[in-house]
This record gives C-alpha cells, structure tokens and sequence, in this order.
C-alpha cells in the first residue's frame, strides 16, 4: 500500500510540473502577444503621423478633396452659365440698341447656319461646304462717293462692274446720262407671269430699255419674273424670252427670277422646293441649249426654303441681299445689294447690283 501510495504521490507531483510548465507557456505566448501589438501599434501610429503630413503637405499646396472638388466645380459650372447667359444677353441687347433688326441680331448668333425669316417663323440651315463659297471679307465693299458698292479687297484678279436691273416701273430712262454715270450693263426685264392669274406678259419697257441701253454702250443682259408652276410652263416662260431677245445683243445672263411673291392668291404659295428646282432648271437648260448664259436671281430665302442651293448650283447666281455685309456664304457671280439706288438720268429708286464674273 505504501508502494502504491508513492506512486500516487509522484504521478500528483508530475502532473503538477507539466501543469506549472504549460501555464508558463502560455504566460510568455501572452506576453509575446502583446509585445507583438506594442510594436504594431507603434508602427500604425506612425503610418498614420506621416498620412497626416502628407495631407497636411497636399493641402498646403492647394489640393482639394474629392469632395471639395466636385463643389468646386459645380460652382465652376453655375458660374459660367451665368456669365454665358450675361454675355448672350449684353450682345443682344448692343446689337438692338444699335439699330440692328431683330432678324439680324437673331444671324449674329448662328453664325454657322442661314437664318432665315419667312411668315412669322425663324428657319435654320446648316451651312453647307459641298458647293463653293465666296472667298470675300466683311470688309472688303464699301459704298463710294458715287453711291456704287465698291471692292476695296486685297486681290488684285477682282476688277467688279457696276450694274442696274430695271423694268416699266421706272419710266422713261435717259441712257446716255445712264452711261455718263458710270454704269457697265443693265439687266432688263423682258416680262412676267401674273401671280394670281398666271398670264405672260412683255414688259412695256422692254424694247425700249434695251435700245437705249445697247445704243449707249451699255452691256445688257434680261430677266423674266417667274411665276411659273410646272416643267411647260417653264418652257412657256424661257421661249417668250428667247423671242423677244433674238434681235438683241446680250452679254450677260438670262435670268429666271425666282422669289415668292407677297399676296395670298398667289398661285405658287403652294409649290414645293421640287417644283421650284424643276421650274429653274427646265427654265436654264432651255435658254442655254440656245447659246445663251443662264443665271437664277433670288434672295436668301429663295436658295434655302424655295431652292436647294446646292440643287441649283450649275447655273449663275444672281443674290438680292441689301446692305452689307453679304449675308450669303455660296458663290455667286452678280450681287444686287440695294434697291433705293440713285442713277442719273432715272427718276426714282433703281436697283443697284455689282457684277465679279466677267462676261
């Protein structure tokens, strides 16, 4: 029992050791441990100084959050709207104080479209570089002391004529005072189509005009006022022209006046730009097939909403805009730029118009 007793005993005093042993183990693992965090929290203490420097370093340098960079420039943007909407408004209400019409203070504004103004309504087209545009500067016409536009441009292969259109409306005209007043060629109405009726008619002054004209040196070339709706009545148009002019000489165009006419029983206010472009070509293919030069007059409304201009781009171009700048950007070749002109030897207002293509 002794014996037995002894061995209890020491198995008691072993376990007691490895007891004692492990919970050492464990004492030092702790305290490992948290020497382990000491170091650790010591070294994110550290990381975190030098963040802090660093953001300090960028803020004193004028870096922002992303926070305080979107305020920045949503304020940015407000700001420039409004300044935007100030200037837009400054520009517009110089220009009206200046006298300038409502349309062309509206033209100021796109310059990279025609504007266009027809029955109440504004119409925006997009300029087109498909077809040719002139090559002049805003600058480059100016009236002169005889009441002629002029060409005071830099390129010395511009040599303009000075021209005149006229029809019955001006009277009696004393061409030789006409010539003595400096006026190259006149382009002379042969006729017209009624607007509401559609009749022909020859003008009363044409014979006339184009006597008077050819006889004082005059270059001449004719026109007729088109109201016409169809190919045969184009055709109808072209050949009273082509008779009345044959006994003539003429050096400049033949000319299809093409414009919408100002009355509500106008018999074209319904024809579309297809009928239009129809009209003008049959009209020019006929008077060239006959040797002549043939040429479509217009305004800007009428090469933008009753013409493509790029559709009608084959033939000559004769531009009614009065005043300058010319507010048209496509070639042409004859520029009527008033209708309050003042010739000697006419009573009354005339047409006035330069010519750059010489024929």
């Amino acid at each position: 029992m002794a014996q037995d007793y002894r061995r209890s005993l020491g198995s008691r005093n072993t376990h007691n050791v490895v007891s004692i042993i492990f919970l050492s183990l464990v004492s030092i693992s702790a305290l490992v441990f948290c020497i382990v965090l000491l170091f650790r929290n010591a070294a994110l203490e550290k990381e975190e100084e030098a963040v802090r420097l660093e953001l300090e370093a960028i803020n004193s340098e004028g870096y922002y959050t992303i926070a305080e960079t979107e305020k920045m420039i949503e304020d940015a943007e407000i700001t420039a709207r409004v300044e935007a909407t100030n200037s837009l408004k400054n520009k517009i209400q110089g220009k009206l104080e200046a006298g300038d019409g409502t349309t062309a203070t509206i033209r100021s504004l796109f310059p990279e479209q025609i504007v266009v103004a027809s029955d109440g309504r504004y119409y925006f087209f997009p300029i087109s570089d498909s077809i040719a545009h002139h090559e002049f500067e805003e600058d480059d016409f100016k009236i002169g002391e005889d009441g002629f536009l002029t060409y005071v441009g830099d390129n010395a292969f511009i040599n303009v004529k000075k021209g005149i259109d006229v029809s019955r409306f001006q009277g009696k005209i004393d061409w030789e005072k006409v010539a003595g007043a400096g006026v190259d060629f006149a382009i002379i109405r042969v006729g017209l189509r009624g607007t509401s009726e559609g009749k022909l008619l020859v003008d009363d002054m044409f014979e006339t005009n184009i006597k008077g004209a050819t006889k004082n040196g005059i270059k001449v070339g004719v026109y007729i006022y088109s109201q016409a709706l169809d190919e045969e009545e184009a055709k109808e148009e072209a050949q009273l022209v082509l008779d009345n002019i044959e006994p003539y000489e003429i050096t400049y165009p033949v000319v299809i006046d093409i414009e919408s006419a100002d009355s509500d029983t106008a018999r074209t206010n319904s024809m579309t730009s297809d009928k239009y472009e129809i009209v003008a070509k049959t009209f020019c293919d006929m008077i060239g097939n006959a040797g002549y030069k043939p040429m479509i007059y217009g305004n800007v409304k009428s090469f933008t909403l009753l013409m493509d201009a790029e559709d009608v781009d084959d033939y000559g171009i004769w531009i009614a805009y009065y005043g300058t700048p010319l507010y048209y950007p496509y070639h042409f070749d004859i520029w009527q730029y008033s209708s309050t002109g003042r010739v000697d030897g006419i009573d009354g207002n005339v047409d006035l118009n330069i010519c750059i293509t010489d024929y």
